[in-house]
Order: C-alpha cells, then sequence, then structure tokens
C-alpha cells in the first residue's frame, strides 16, 4: 500500500509528463492503468491523461494510479474519466485526447 505524501489540492513540484515522455513509457502505463481498472488510456495535454474507469472502481483507484504514475514518470500526471467528455465546457484538449 502506497501513502499520499500529499493532498490533492498541492501543487506539483514535478514537472507535467509531456507527449514524449508519456509515449515512451506507454506500455507501462497502460498496464499500471489496467492494475487499476483503467482502460483505453490517452495523452490530453502535458500532465494530463484521459481513460475508462471501470464502474467497481472510485477516486481511490484513480488517485492510487496517478501516484503511481508519477512515480513511473517522475513527472506530474493526471487521471480525467471520459465520464467527464459528456459534460458541457469540457477542455478540448481532454475531447481530443489521442490514444498512448
Amino acid at each position: 500500500m502506497e501513502l499520499m505524501s500529499s493532498s490533492a489540492m498541492e501543487p506539483s513540484l514535478l514537472p507535467a509528463a509531456d507527449e514524449v515522455m508519456v509515449r515512451r513509457r506507454g506500455d507501462e502505463l497502460r498496464s499500471l492503468a489496467a492494475r487499476h481498472g483503467i482502460s483505453d488510456l490517452r495523452f490530453a495535454s502535458p500532465g494530463r491523461l484521459v481513460g475508462c474507469v471501470a464502474e467497481d472502481r472510485d477516486a481511490l483507484d484513480t488517485a492510487d494510479f496517478e501516484i503511481a504514475a508519477r512515480a513511473l514518470l517522475g513527472a506530474d500526471v493526471g487521471l480525467f474519466s471520459d465520464r467527464v467528455l459528456s459534460k458541457s465546457h469540457v477542455s478540448p484538449d481532454l475531447q481530443a485526447a489521442r490514444p498512448v
């Protein structure tokens, strides 16, 4: 079990994970995501990924994935559930996210 050392509200001291970094570790990120019930992982913009979170998973699974992904990449990354894509005023980068 991994412990959280900072709240989600604190700004990260890590640089945002860029597309090259994410794609370089794509296989590992997809495997990591699958272990947390996340599929269809996509890169939206630096530090922002989109994925399909399984119905039996929750925000704690998403947070665990983010912590593990940060450790893997050495960079800041946040995951947005693809459920947000149906909401109004969704950021264009999330809508245009490309598969990892």
